[in-house]
């Protein structure tokens, strides 16, 4: 009973080193290209969800690891105009309406540096091809889109080739 109740708080501690120091910071964000809701107006509820899906990808891709991500704009999937007789805003998705996030980043290790970057985050193709979010699911491209660039900027397939 002893070595069990051990190792359970060894593997509790090691899964809390693992855990990434992940801090989210929105640059200026009254001036972000878009962040309206359906009713027409900033909603800050947004910079909330893509701060958590933020966190939760460097947590996922950079254990243990400190990291600072400064987001400087964002233009969600879709514009918000207004529809019908009763004039309600909606999202209208188009084609040429695609997401955009820019930022920047930071990834330390004890203390050291060891990645920085500035990226464009676009989804040109965001209406086609396969999303792993429900059509239901709220800010469902911009999460894919950050899926997707971390995949590419961290993924296992870029470690394995990045020189020691």
């Amino acid at each position: 009973m002893k070595y069990r109740h051990a190792i359970a708080w060894g593997l509790l501690a090691l899964a809390a080193a693992a855990r990434a120091d992940v801090k989210v910071n929105f640059v200026n964000p009254d001036k972000f290209i878009d962040i309206k809701d359906n009713t027409g107006f900033a909603d800050k509820d947004v910079l909330t969800q893509i701060e958590a899906h933020l966190v939760a990808q460097a947590q996922k891709f950079l254990p243990g690891q400190d990291v600072t991500i400064n987001v400087t704009d964002i233009d969600l999937a879709g514009n918000v105009e207004p529809f019908g007789h009763s004039v309600q805003w909606v999202r209208v998705m188009r084609r040429v309406t695609l997401p955009a996030i820019t930022l920047n980043y930071e990834v330390s290790q004890a203390g050291q540096v060891v990645r920085k970057g500035d990226a464009r985050l676009r989804d040109m193709n965001y209406q086609d091809g396969v999303n792993s979010y429900f059509s239901g699911e709220p800010l469902r491209y911009e999460k894919h889109m950050i899926d997707r660039w971390f995949q590419d900027e961290f993924g296992t397939k870029v470690a394995a080739a990045s020189p020691r």
